[in-house]
C-alpha cells in the first residue's frame, strides 16, 4: 500500500519515489545515537587552577554523566580576544590523574571548537575540567560540552 503512494523528493535530499521507501531511507539516514549538550558559566575573569563547572556559584560540583556516551565536541566562548589557556580534562575525580589536556589558543577570536573527540564515559561518571592559564584570562566564560551516547 505505502509504495503506490508517491513521494515528493524534490526538496528534501531523498532518492525515494514514495512513501514506503522514504520510510525505509529514513532508517538507513537518521542520527540512530541522540546527542546533548552539557553547558557551563563561569562569571568574571577565570584564573590558573579554577574549576570550570555549571557555574561558579557551584564550584564544587562535577559535571555528572547521565548515560554511557562519548564527549564529541568542545565548544566555548568569551568576552575577551587573545585569550590562552589549557583545559584538563578529568574523570571520576579531581585528585585522580588528568586523561587529556586541550589547548585553546584563540588569537583575535572569543571563541572556538575542538571537533572529532571520543572520551567515553560510563553512566554516572563525573567530569572535572580545570583552567590553566597560558596568557590573558578568559573572562565570562561560557564551555559547550557535546555529548553523544553509545551501546
Amino acid at each position: 500500500m505505502a509504495r503506490a503512494i508517491p513521494f515528493d523528493n524534490d526538496t528534501n535530499g531523498y532518492e525515494s519515489e514514495d512513501l514506503q521507501g522514504a520510510v525505509e531511507e529514513s532508517l538507513t539516514t537518521a542520527i540512530s545515537l541522540p546527542r546533548f549538550p552539557t553547558m557551563l558559566l563561569m562569571n568574571g575573569s577565570m584564573s590558573n587552577g579554577d574549576w570550570i563547572t555549571y557555574s561558579n556559584l557551584t564550584p564544587d560540583s562535577s559535571i555528572l554523566i547521565p548515560i554511557k556516551c562519548e564527549l564529541r565536541e568542545f565548544s566555548w566562548a568569551n568576552t575577551r580576544t587573545s585569550v590562552d589557556f589549557d583545559a584538563e580534562f578529568y574523570k571520576n575525580g579531581r585528585t585522580t590523574t588528568k586523561y587529556a589536556t586541550r589547548e585553546i589558543r584563540s588569537g583575535t577570536a572569543k571563541s572556538g571548537i575542538i571537533t572529532g573527540l571520543t572520551d567515553a564515559f560510563d553512566a554516572g561518571d563525573s567530569l572535572d575540567l580545570k583552567y590553566i592559564d597560558q596568557g590573558t584570562n578568559a573572562s565570562d566564560l561560557t564551555v559547550v560540552m557535546f555529548f553523544q551516547a553509545v551501546v
